[in-house]
Formats: C-alpha cells, sequence, structure tokens
C-alpha cells in the first residue's frame, strides 16, 4: 500500500457515519506520494532533513504534522503517514521542530544543522503519547542512529510524500487542536532534564556522507 494512503478513506467514512441521505463526495488525501521517488542532494545554501516513519498502516492512522515552530508562530513543513517520508529544506542554523497529529500531545526537536547538509530524523510512533522525533546519530550506542540494524528497511521501506493542499487546510482547520496539542507537549518539553532534551537534540555533527 504506498500510492494514496487509505486513512483518508477511513476517515471520511466515520465524517459521513449517519449522513446515507447526502452524496458521498471523493475524498481528498492530505499527502500523496511524490512523483519523483530520487532523492535529490541538498542544496548549498539550506540544510536537507529527511523524515523516515517507517510504521504500518494501524499505527500510522492519523496523518503526521510537521512543523517549525518559534516565537512567531508555526510552518507546517510536511505532513507524513505510515510508511512514508518526507524530504525538508530548512535554512542553516538553530530550528525548534514539532511533530503534532492534534489527537495527542506533541513532540519536540532542537535542530541545529549546517547548510549543504543531510540529516535523518525517526517519526517514531509512541502508544497513547503521539509521534517523538528521534536524531538518527552517524555512531554511538543509542539504537537511533544509521549503524542500527532497522535503518536500511526504514529507508527502503517508505515512500516519498508531498502534502496537499487539502492536507494543509485541514490543519488550518484543526488550528485550536493543534495549539493545545503543543502546549501539552511544550509543557513536558520543559519538564525533561538537560540530558533527556540533548538526545532529542540534532546536531551538526549528525550529517550523513550523500
Amino acid at each position: 500500500m504506498h500510492r494514496i494512503f487509505l486513512i483518508l478513506a477511513s476517515l471520511a467514512l466515520l465524517a459521513l457515519g449517519g449522513c446515507a441521505t447526502e452524496p458521498v463526495k471523493p475524498v481528498q488525501p492530505m499527502f500523496v506520494e511524490s512523483s519523483n521517488q530520487a532523492l535529490a542532494a541538498p542544496p548549498p545554501d539550506k540544510a536537507q532533513v529527511i523524515f523516515l516513519e517507517p510504521i504500518n498502516s494501524v499505527q500510522g492512522f492519523f496523518p503526521v504534522g510537521l512543523f517549525d515552530v518559534n516565537d512567531s508562530g508555526r510552518t507546517l513543513l510536511a505532513i507524513t503517514g505510515a510508511r512514508s517520508k518526507a524530504a525538508v529544506l530548512l535554512a542553516p542554523g538553530r530550528h525548534r521542530l514539532m511533530a503534532n497529529n492534534s489527537g495527542m500531545v506533541a513532540h519536540f526537536l532542537d535542530a541545529n544543522v549546517e547548510a549543504g547538509k543531510r540529516y535523518y530524523v525517526l517519526v517514531r510512533f509512541i502508544y497513547g503519547r503521539g509521534f517523538q522525533l528521534r536524531p538518527l546519530r552517524t555512531s554511538g550506542p543509542s539504537d537511533y542512529t544509521i549503524l542500527h540494524k532497522d535503518y536500511p528497511s526504514w529507508v527502503s521501506t517508505t515512500r516519498y510524500v508531498e502534502m496537499t493542499r487539502e492536507g494543509v487546510e485541514h490543519f488550518d482547520k484543526i488550528k485550536a487542536a493543534v495549539d493545545k496539542s503543543q502546549a501539552e507537549g511544550w509543557k513536558t518539553w520543559l519538564e525533561k532534564t538537560d540530558q533527556e532534551r540533548a538526545e532529542l537534540t540534532l546536531n551538526p555533527q549528525d550529517a550523513v556522507a550523500r
């Protein structure tokens, strides 16, 4: 199942429950598989971050909005789902990234990235707690490295996706729910220790060879 993900059809059926007298409208996906699955090199003036979500269709039932957040607001960067991945370009420097599916607590990732470099981040499902963003290191004792035995399958079983206009409109419509989720997630972030926040920080040295 790697064309247009079936989650939207399920959501549409739920939304239409009890409305049998109304005509069924075509389901519009929040993201679609990219027609080009070749990964371009990062441009010299931007950092490239690849978000991998290799989970199954049950765990990945709800689309995940990936945001860049700062004091002036948040920007929707990509929308992912089961067995998908998204390539995002960021200005070099520091960013605070957020995974928010609006139904569960949001999770944050601090990032300090360099222009012309490529980085990988795992979108990790936590039962009942949303989706955590784990930086994939190039070395070290952590399970979250590109040396992990499952890393090749994380890359090979996922397909690049692009968010649609309907996806952007969806997250605009549920802004209040996203706001609430973000506030709850931020409280949890502030309660973490320095070591815990360090584990959830993407560093310049985490760039991978292209």
